[in-house]
C-alpha cells in the first residue's frame, strides 16, 4: 500500500523530529536516484589538545566538526555495496515502489542513539577523556535490523513511494 508522501517528504519529516544539535541536511540526486542524509556535529575543543583533520591539519579555532551521510539508493539502478565505505551506512529502496514505512522508521529510531552516542564520543574525543587516537561514529547494521524489526508490521506493507517532481 503506497501512502500520500513520497519518501523524500517522509525522510524530511522525520529528519527535521529529530532532537539533535548539529546540522542535518538532505540531497536528492534526481539523476542517481539517490538521497543522501548528511549530518555535521560541532564541538569545541579543550586549549589544552591539537585536534588534527583528516588532511592533518591542526584545528586552530577550537572548533571541531565530524560531517558523514548516509545513502539511500535505488537497488534497481545500483549496487549500494560499491558505496559502504564513503558512508555511514547505505539503505537501498525499491525503485518507484520506494522504501517501506518500518524500515524507514525503524532507521531513524536507531540513528537518534547513533547520533546521541556519536556527540557525546565526540566531545571525550576533543577533551581528551577518550582512549582512541581517531574518531568515527559507531554504527550496528544488527542494531538497525532489530529496529527495523521492532516497527510494527503493519508498517512493512506501507510504501512511501520515490518522488515524481
Amino acid at each position: 500500500m503506497a501512502t500520500q508522501m513520497n519518501m523524500l517528504d517522509y525522510i524530511g519529516s522525520k529528519m527535521d523530529a529529530m532532537d539533535f544539535d548539529g546540522d542535518l541536511n538532505l540531497n536528492w540526486d534526481k539523476d542517481a536516484h539517490v538521497i543522501e542524509l548528511e549530518y555535521t556535529m560541532t564541538v569545541l575543543a579543550s586549549a589544552d589538545f591539537d585536534i588534527e583533520d583528516n588532511d592533518g591539519s591542526v584545528m586552530d579555532d577550537g572548533k571541531v566538526q565530524y560531517t558523514d551521510a548516509v545513502l539511500f539508493y535505488d537497488e534497481t539502478r545500483m549496487d549500494g555495496h560499491d558505496y559502504v565505505n564513503d558512508y555511514l551506512t547505505v539503505i537501498p529502496f525499491s525503485g518507484k515502489k520506494g522504501i517501506d514505512q518500518a524500515t524507514v522508521d525503524g532507521f531513524f529510531n536507531y540513528f537518534q542513539t547513533v547520533l546521541d552516542e556519536g556527540e557525546s564520543d565526540l566531545l571525550d574525543f576533543v577533551d581528551g577523556t577518550s582512549d582512541s587516537d581517531e574518531f568515527t561514529v559507531g554504527f550496528s547494521q544488527s542494531q538497525l535490523t532489530n529496529a527495523v524489526a521492532e516497527e510494527p508490521d503493519a508498517k512493512l506493507d506501507v510504501y512511501l513511494p520515490y518522488p515524481k517532481y
